[in-house]
C-alpha cells in the first residue's frame, strides 16, 4: 500500500462513525422495594407511572414486571388500600440512573385504621 497511515485514518474514522451511528443503549431497570406491617390475608395493589399494577398479599419485597429505562422517572403509588388498613409509600419517586441500576429501596408501610 502507497500510504499506510493515510488508510489507517480512513480505517479509523470509518470504524469511529460507525459506531457511533449505533447509538448509545439504554438500560432498563427492575423497580421495587419492601412491603412492611400489612396484616395477614389482606392484598394492596400498588403500581409504577399510573401502569403495571400489582397485588401484594405479604410482608416482603416486591418488583414491578414493567422495567424502567435510564434516565426515566418512576413514581409508585397505592392504588388500593387492603380493608382496615392504610399504606404509605416512602421514596417512591425518583429517575433511574444513566447505569440503570436497580430501584430497591421504595418502602411501603401499612397500619391498621383507628
Amino acid at each position: 500500500m502507497k500510504h499506510p497511515k493515510l488508510a489507517f485514518v480512513f480505517l479509523s474514522s470509518a470504524a469511529a462513525l460507525l459506531l457511533a451511528g449505533c447509538g448509545g443503549t439504554t438500560e432498563n431497570a427492575t423497580v421495587g422495594g419492601t412491603v412492611v406491617g400489612l396484616s395477614g390475608g389482606t392484598i394492596v395493589t400498588l403500581q409504577n407511572n399510573g401502569s403495571d399494577p400489582i397485588k401484594v398479599g405479604a410482608n416482603g419485597t416486591f418488583t414491578f414486571d414493567v422495567q424502567v429505562a435510564s434516565n426515566s422517572a418512576y413514581d409508585v403509588t397505592v392504588v388500593t388500600n387492603p380493608t382496615g388498613e392504610t399504606c404509605t409509600v416512602t421514596s417512591g419517586s425518583g429517575t433511574v440512573d444513566a447505569n440503570g441500576d436497580q430501584v430497591t429501596n421504595v418502602v411501603v408501610t401499612c397500619l391498621a385504621n383507628s
